[in-house]
């Protein structure tokens, strides 16, 4: 009768992988869990009436919301390396004085931009009071920068990456969210996109792998076991 022998080695290396293993497993199913509580939230907002913004920036994500006041048209952010159906251009981010006493950060979408680099593009903004409606946009995270982004003391200002944070400390009372304004709004341009891809799928597919190379790696430790009995 064979015993189950695979020595102290191998067995204190599946000891150690095999947690590690299923622990990734089961992130990322928390993670595809995440994401479809994200998908729920992101449906149910879009398709709710836009409100007043609200006090507290916590849990806003995807809220539609309503802002009266005006463009403040020259104070613009103009967001470089922005693509476009293959064109090059910018995000304009235009601060925007509501009749609350704030100042929001109003994405009004993508601008194609010139021909030459040294320009800039002329973005005029609606003059007077208006009302927008615009969607509480989530910090998704800034992308790496590949060299110093120093930013101009004029307007505009182009930056290489839209950093409400570092927007919002430009300026008293700015809130520091990104309100991307929804198409037919005045003053929107190409406008930036609300659409989602949250893919839980691709985190379930994941999750598979982590726990199929766990039961790989338990086959493989009672092959080898009795394998040198």
């Amino acid at each position: 009768m064979r015993r189950f022998a695979p020595g102290w080695g191998m067995t204190l290396l599946v000891a150690a992988l095999l947690p590690v293993l299923v622990m990734l497993g089961f992130w990322q199913l928390d993670r595809a869990a995440d994401k479809r509580r994200c998908h729920d939230r992101y449906v149910e907002r879009l398709s709710l009436p836009p409100q007043e913004f609200p006090a507290d920036l916590a849990g806003a994500d995807f809220l539609r919301v309503r802002l009266d006041g005006g463009y403040r048209a020259e104070e613009q952010y103009l967001v470089d390396n922005r693509v476009r159906d293959g064109r090059p251009g910018y995000w304009v981010v235009t601060r925007f004085l509501a009749d609350d006493g704030r100042v929001y950060l109003v994405n009004r979408g993508w601008v194609a931009a010139p021909a030459r680099r040294d320009e800039l593009p002329r973005v005029p903004a609606p003059a007077g009071r208006l009302r927008l409606m615009g969607v509480v946009w989530p910090d998704t995270g800034l992308p790496p920068l590949l060299a110093p982004d120093p930013w101009p003391a004029s307007w505009p200002k182009r930056v290489q990456r839209l950093d409400v944070a570092r927007m919002a400390g430009e300026g008293e009372a700015v809130v520091a969210a990104e309100v991307r304004l929804e198409p037919g709004q005045p003053g929107v341009l190409a406008a930036a996109p609300l659409a989602v891809d949250f893919a839980p799928q691709r985190h379930q597919g994941y999750a598979v792998q982590w726990f199929g190379l766990a039961v790989v790696l338990a086959v493989g430790y009672l092959v080898f076991g009795y394998g040198r009995s």
